[in-house]
């Protein structure tokens, strides 16, 4: 007896599986959230000026956090999109909390932890000479170890790429 794997219902799934996955795919390269910040180093009692975009608006706040070296907060805020879903606010560099020179980072979070951008400056005693250049470090961060939010796209690819394989050689089955 010889037996056929795909019929006309399996191809139409394997479409339907093919389309899913080029979905996420595009879902997944756009970056939900931005950062970044005016200069990129600032001395205490600078200003520093922190904006980005959203891609989708969900109707809730921004958070803002900056994190020293050893990842102590320094500053946290809160902030709402615009009806563009462009974001902008200030802070001051400097204070009691802001003990360390060096590297520090501005973390936002926009709904969840997928939704999550930073970027870094650096912190200093006296001004040195101002840069006025933005500070274009925008990365997501990872919700889920591993492959993060491209994990069903590859695991669909992967199953779509087995069930192709098996088509291919057409297995026969003798009982």
């Amino acid at each position: 007896m010889k037996v056929t794997m795909l019929t006309i219902n399996s191809k139409v799934y394997l479409v339907a599986i093919t389309l899913l996955t080029v979905s996420f795919l595009s879902a997944a390269a756009q970056t939900p959230i931005t950062v970044s910040t005016d200069k990129t180093s600032y001395a205490d009692g600078d200003t520093i000026i922190i904006s980005g975009a959203v891609t989708t608006q969900l109707n809730i706040p921004i958070s803002i956090v900056i994190r020293d070296g050893s990842q102590n907060m320094v500053y946290i805020a809160q902030t709402n999109p615009n009806s563009d879903g462009t974001y902008s606010t200030q802070a001051v560099a400097g204070g009691s909390t802001w003990k360390t020179l060096g590297t520090y980072e501005v973390d936002v979070t926009y709904g969840g932890s997928d939704k999550t951008a930073k970027t870094t400056f650096t912190y200093t005693l006296r001004s040195s000479q101002p840069s006025s250049a933005s500070n274009q470090t925008n990365s997501t961060i990872p919700a889920v170890p591993e492959f993060g939010s491209l994990a069903a796209p590859i695991f669909s690819i992967a199953i779509l790429a087995s069930i192709i394989s098996y088509a291919k050689a057409r297995p026969v089955f003798k009982i």
